[in-house]
């Protein structure tokens, strides 16, 4: 579900994020990760660190020479924790060093 709100709210355009029941909306899904954060739920940081495999699935490796080699350039899919238990791994894209 938290997936489904970021995604409608990414998708708002701008001519009407300013009503009313859209607010109400994102008000809900606030209310929502609320409840879940407050049963444990902490979602997984990955942007711009260390790829780690406990905590993130490279779906894409990418060489660059903005990013440091292993370092996650982007995060395609939120991941999640509940406490120590790794609910989801984050999707993420992974630097690679360009040769």
């Amino acid at each position: 579900m938290l997936d489904d709100f970021d995604r409608a709210e990414q998708t708002i355009p701008d001519n009407l994020r300013e009503l009313t029941w859209i607010d109400g909306v994102m008000i809900i899904a606030r209310k929502l990760r609320g409840v879940f954060e407050a049963e444990g739920l902490v979602p997984i940081d990955a942007l711009n660190k260390s790829f780690d495999p406990n905590f993130h699935e490279a779906v894409i490796h990418e060489e660059t020479d903005q990013f440091e080699d292993g370092v996650v350039m982007a995060e395609l899919q939120k991941g999640y924790k509940l406490g120590e238990r790794v609910l989801r791994p984050t999707l993420v894209k992974v630097a690679k060093k360009k040769e």
